[in-house]
């Protein structure tokens, strides 16, 4: 596993680097049709793999470590984890702001668009991305089995590049220079593999008892947080909107959900 995980880290940082630094390469996005529809197409993976996979093998972790335990607790976890990221990301920044005001119709304030008038909120967005990152990896590093593995990378995978083109084209939107944004967007970048790493090294620092109970919490974790960017960033992001190619993005999301479903028969 330790020659996978290496590899996956530096998979990762070029997909989520590579996918962030385009924007400000580029000078201007790239179709908003593609872009919209590969977003919805992670979403589906994330929301698969939030429920069917990782959730599912915490249920199980949980049951094989306290046997005796008549409490769902791998939701519980789940759930905070949830309520945190949006305590984070929804309550904090609101919280913080200037002025406390909102606009007339808060729902169509959608996060990424608010960019252009604070120069604050794409470092918020990186901190909140980059937190969703860390405990992916972490979770990825702790992971001993290889088809769960396998299953968590790709969907690392798949948003990790759309979740990197969206920050860096936030970044540019807010005008934030070239020699500022790149440290940022690296940053983003880096955030998963530190997680693998770290997850490696609690591997090799604890005993076989003691990470499956870590693997199990992170698992939980991971689901939580996946949910979180499938039900909230990116379903929100892409549906709400009022345009002609609602269907498309719909098949995306039904395709990427059905690819990790289909995933579970043999993983």
């Amino acid at each position: 596993m330790t020659t996978i995980q290496i590899v996956a880290i530096v998979v990762i940082f070029l997909v989520g680097g590579g996918g962030a630094i385009l924007p400000l390469v580029m000078g201007a996005r790239v179709s908003p049709v593609a872009l919209s529809r590969g977003n919805a197409f992670a979403g589906g993976v994330l929301l698969a793999a939030g429920l069917i996979h990782l959730l599912g093998d915490a249920v199980g972790d949980f049951a094989a470590i306290h046997p005796d335990l008549d409490y769902p607790i791998a939701y519980a976890i789940a759930t905070a984890a949830f309520l945190l990221v949006l305590a984070v990301e929804r309550i904090v920044p609101r919280g913080s702001s200037a002025d406390g005001g909102v606009t007339e119709d808060p729902e169509s304030d959608a996060f990424l668009n608010t960019a252009s008038t604070s120069t604050a909120t794409p470092y918020l967005l990186l901190a909140t991305l980059s937190i969703h990152s860390l405990i992916a990896g972490v979770a990825l590093g702790t992971d001993q089995a290889q088809s769960s593995f396998l299953v968590l990378l790709i969907a690392i995978l798949a948003h990790k590049g759309s979740a990197g083109f969206a920050l860096g084209t936030t970044f540019q939107r807010a005008n934030v220079e070239v020699r500022r944004a790149i440290p940022a967007l690296l940053f983003f970048a880096c955030s998963t593999s530190v997680g693998v790493l770290l997850g490696m090294f609690a591997d090799l620092a604890f005993d076989a008892g003691s990470m499956q109970v870590v693997t199990a919490w992170f698992k939980a974790i991971a689901a939580g947080t996946f949910l979180y960017i499938a039900a909230l960033d990116i379903v929100r992001e892409e549906f709400f909107p009022v345009d002609s190619d609602r269907h498309g993005r719909y098949a995306c999301a039904i395709v990427g959900a059905g690819v990790m479903a289909l995933v579970a028969i043999w993983m």
